[in-house]
């Protein structure tokens, strides 16, 4: 008998990468808005973010991910309140079954969370910073480029896309170990953003959640990639630099309501995480601001060229 293969089929496939970004951005951000031949996904990562498009006003949730499909006008610009951050990635694919995402907003489950997280960091590896710029409209490859990086990109971003058509159509698929794990991951994460200004221990983790201390570092291994009360400390970090981008409280402000004992180990802990002061980060949502309001000044001054030929 004589075996025989069996082409595997591809629903979707992913022809280029267009862009990878994260944007940390102040509560007045605006972006002017523009159109491109190419797929554009948006995940809201902190905070609400508002869209405009061609077919009317959307509301980018927390958690949720947005899709713009080639050729649609849209913006992107908070909401005037909080200060959200935003992970964007555009890329080119033709294949019949996109056609799902025409105008979808989808509320990101932990295993999606999870593939973004994966494929931020395969772009970071494969890459050359920065991510944050708003005129990078070509990828950069490293010379000593993480093995097999980009190809990992693509394999986690198509299962991304895969996952999110297969729970639209059949959202109770899921395991329930996974639904009680991200459920409970969930409640305390929520448990942690309420505490998020005061002092945790694995111990008070692990009598919230009515589990033991190794289950608690099972789970957080599990669903976030690293232990509870580093996952803690950089939920302060991420609260912190969410603070800094409202402008409402200076730097000592934000230690005091964050628990830090002093400014100092607050900075501290800030650039260990950060890679940069309170102040230089500050100066870093300053310069991306600037950054969109040059873009916006370019885009309507194309704009007006374009009706001024047009009239002419």
């Amino acid at each position: 008998m004589k075996y025989q293969g069996t082409r595997l089929k591809d629903e979707i496939i992913i022809r280029e990468l267009v862009t990878v970004h994260y944007f940390e951005l102040s509560k007045d951000y605006r972006f002017a808005g523009e159109r491109h031949d190419f797929w554009e996904l948006v995940y809201a990562d902190k905070g609400d973010l508002i869209a405009e498009t061609d077919s009317g006003r959307r509301v980018i949730k927390n958690g949720d991910i947005a899709f713009h499909k080639p050729d649609e006008w849209h913006t992107l610009m908070a909401d005037g309140v909080s200060a959200p951050s935003a992970a964007i990635i555009s890329f080119k694919c033709g294949s019949p079954s996109m056609s799902g995402f025409d105008g979808m907003i989808f509320r990101a489950g932990s295993h999606q969370r999870t593939l973004l997280s994966k494929i931020l960091e395969e772009a970071e590896g494969a890459f050359l910073p920065p991510f944050d710029d708003l005129f990078a409209y070509k990828l950069v490859r490293r010379e000593e480029a993480v093995f097999g990086s980009e190809q990992m990109i693509k394999l986690y971003l198509a299962e991304l896309l895969i996952s999110i058509l297969r729970d639209e159509k059949t959202p109770a698929a899921t395991t329930l170990k996974r639904n009680l794990d991200s459920g409970l991951f969930g409640d305390i994460c929520d448990f942690l953003a309420e505490s998020v200004g005061g002092k945790i221990t694995l111990d008070d983790i692990a009598r919230y959640a009515g589990i033991s201390k190794t289950a608690v570092k099972q789970l957080f291994r599990e669903q976030a990639g690293c232990g509870a009360c580093e996952y803690f400390t950089r939920m302060k970090i991420d609260r912190a630099k969410r603070y800094i981008r409202e402008g409402d409280y200076n730097f000592t402000q934000i230690a005091e309501l964050l628990g830090y004992d002093s400014i100092h180990y607050f900075s501290r802990q800030f650039r260990k995480y950060v890679n940069m002061s309170p102040t230089e980060y500050a100066g870093s949502i300053r310069a991306l601001a600037g950054a969109a309001s040059q873009f916006n000044r370019k885009t309507e001054k194309r704009i007006e060229n374009d009706d001024i030929i047009k009239r002419a």
